[in-house]
């Protein structure tokens, strides 16, 4: 009874409870700081729990082994994720001497504000999510993508911690071109502290490894159903990029949902030899090293 309870309400609970806990952190003035890491700890624990209660595949859990490479993982995606925000301040400071950003956004409640920054902060990111598994072997430029992003892809599994397997540029990179026009076109610090800790609760969300149902909801955010089919090895299922909402992938036609369970998920030795699993620092060197023609976008 439990589980079955668990599979159809942990979801929602999650997202309800980020939303309030957003809404009323900002309406009652506290730290934005702690705020956000205390969301992040709970959100974590919750789908840790979660994985262990109902988890969708039993191989897909954490391995001992694993633990480092996983926590060195968990401490670059902080660090850099944290430089993208800084670099993106930094852009806006540049570009308001010359062009002042808007207050349209206070003029409007706070739930339309919060709709439309999480939708518009999606746009540019979907766009190099997708571009970035182009990969055309004649192009070094689409190569140089996809071996800076096939790092996500290298996990053979999905969970909380495989969120964190991002190179620092694709990090650097995601985290500037949404919050950067976010701050260009003038959101205030209360709509992108929301966007924010809704960003990073679905992110891991979306790679956890667990067992719900999610109906309707896999229309609205990307649920672990949903990104699942990105990881597929499956070429013909490898879509879905966006990476908190599906509605530009729904707009341009790249979005896919099907009831049965992915079978595997990473990349394919077949089309070039990646990185070693656990070896950290060669995989942060790969987009670097290897020659042009080195390797497909194709997983399969």
């Amino acid at each position: 009874m439990l589980k079955t309870s668990l599979k159809y309400l942990s979801v929602p609970f999650l997202l309800l409870s980020t939303f309030f806990t957003a809404y009323f952190t900002i309406h009652l003035n506290y730290n934005y700081e702690y705020a956000a890491l205390g969301m992040f700890l709970f959100a974590s624990g919750y789908l840790l729990f979660l994985e262990h209660i109902i988890p969708l595949k039993k191989e897909w859990k954490t391995q001992r082994q694993d633990i480092l490479t996983e926590i060195k993982y968990l401490l670059s995606v902080t660090l850099f994720d944290s430089l993208g925000k800084t670099a993106s301040l930094w852009f806006i400071l540049l570009i308001q001497q010359v062009h002042p950003t808007t207050d349209l956004w206070t003029k409007i409640p706070f739930i339309f504000s919060f709709i439309i920054a999480n939708i518009i902060g999606e746009l540019l990111p979907y766009l190099y999510h997708r571009l970035s598994h182009v990969g055309n072997e004649n192009s070094f430029f689409s190569l140089f993508l996809w071996k800076v992003h096939s790092i996500h892809h290298l996990p053979v599994s999905l969970n909380w911690f495989k969120t964190n397997w991002m190179h620092p540029m694709n990090m650097v990179t995601n985290t500037f071109l949404k919050y950067g026009i976010l701050m260009f076109l003038g959101f205030n610090e209360e709509i992108i502290f929301a966007v924010g800790v809704t960003h990073v609760v679905i992110a891991y969300l979306s790679h956890a490894n667990i067992d719900v149902k999610t109906g309707v909801l896999d229309y609205i955010i990307v649920t672990p159903k949903v990104h699942q089919f990105h990881h597929s090895k499956n070429l013909d299922e490898a879509q879905n990029f966006g990476n908190i909402l599906p509605l530009w992938d729904l707009i341009f036609g790249t979005f896919y949902i099907k009831k049965h369970v992915v079978k595997k998920v990473g990349v394919s030795k077949a089309t070039y030899n990646y990185p070693p699993h656990r070896s950290f620092l060669t995989q942060q060197i790969f987009p670097f090293y290897t020659p042009k023609n080195c390797c497909l976008s194709k997983k399969e």
